[in-house]
């Protein structure tokens, strides 16, 4: 039997393109969100139908000899190849942001970040700012829920409480293998969300602080990649310099500016008070200045050193 190279050759080569397709496909799908995920599932379907399929009917033609279709199936394996190719770079753009590339979204916010605040006002102002865009909460902190709602106005979806008592919201500090399972959990049944996370210092009467930046550095890894939001708050005054560099090196400080003025447009509209940023913008000014005066201060210190060294 006579068998014809061509479609031979270009049945193997679309079979191994598919085969290729597919698996760069399944790869990005733990890292894509619900409705990209769907795309994923649709575009192996598509791949198995005529890539496979199409790929079968050219080596069946290289034996069978039915070369009066050969150019009717050329023109739909190019149109197949671009296809495939197109809806690759589609899955690479839709999941770039989680190796790094800057997706902005209404709120200034990029589509997965973690962030470590200072103050109660910077982490509300995060919160504000998912909150308009609709955002799933969980909240873990050392205040009781009534008392956490009210402090920052927000209604989370979840919240446990840091606590020792018997509660249906409390769970114990040191179980950080619960927070753990339960921030994952939330992450996962949600196609965005966002974690927070306060009481640090609370943590540490409990737990030592490295088993304390593991759990936070592992939740940090499953935010980026389920596409979540993770903001912890933690003041310099209270950790060390050490243990607040460690958790300043995995966690980026927000642009406050860039999302206050942004939701300042809806400050008087219930999106957020015009108290809270009035209060915001008048604390980081105050902060700025004292650095200011602190660095004016070292620098007349060491003015002063030089010349009680010259006058020796």
């Amino acid at each position: 039997m006579e068998v014809n190279p061509l479609p031979l050759t270009v049945g193997l080569l679309l079979l191994l393109v598919t085969a290729y397709g597919i698996l760069r496909a399944r790869r990005y799908y733990g890292l894509a969100d619900s409705p990209t995920r769907r795309f994923i599932t649709g575009l192996e379907v598509a791949l198995v139908l005529f890539g496979f399929a199409g790929g079968t009917t050219m080596i069946l033609m290289a034996f069978l000899g039915e070369g009066l279709f050969l150019l009717v199936e050329l023109v739909l394996i190019t149109g197949f190849l671009f296809l495939v190719a197109l809806s690759i770079r589609y899955l690479e753009e839709e999941t770039q942001g989680i190796y790094g590339k800057k997706l902005t979204g209404e709120t200034g916010i990029k589509k997965s970040d973690v962030f470590l605040v200072e103050t109660t006002e910077e982490a509300k102002l995060l919160l504000k700012a998912l909150e308009r865009e609709n955002v799933p909460i969980f909240v873990i902190s050392r205040r009781p829920k009534d008392d956490w709602t009210h402090k920052f106005g927000i209604n989370p979806e979840k919240f446990l409480w840091l606590s020792g008592v018997p509660h249906k919201h409390a769970v114990n500090p040191s179980s950080l293998h619960i927070l753990r399972e339960e921030s994952v959990k939330f992450m996962r049944n949600h196609d965005r969300s966002a974690i927070y996370i306060d009481g640090i210092e609370y943590l540490m009467f409990y737990v030592e602080f490295n088993a304390i930046a593991k759990f936070l550095f592992t939740l940090r890894d499953y935010a980026l990649v389920n596409g979540a939001y993770m903001i912890v708050l933690a003041s310099p005054s209270i950790l060390d310099k050490k243990q607040f560099t460690i958790l300043a090196k995995e966690f980026k400080k927000p642009d406050i500016e860039e999302v206050e003025e942004i939701l300042s447009s809806k400050a008087f509209f219930g999106s957020i008070t015009r108290e809270d940023m009035d209060k915001l913008i008048g604390k980081t000014k105050v902060k700025s200045r004292k650095s200011e005066e602190q660095t004016g201060e070292g620098n007349a210190s060491d003015s002063d050193s030089k010349e009680g060294s010259r006058s020796g």
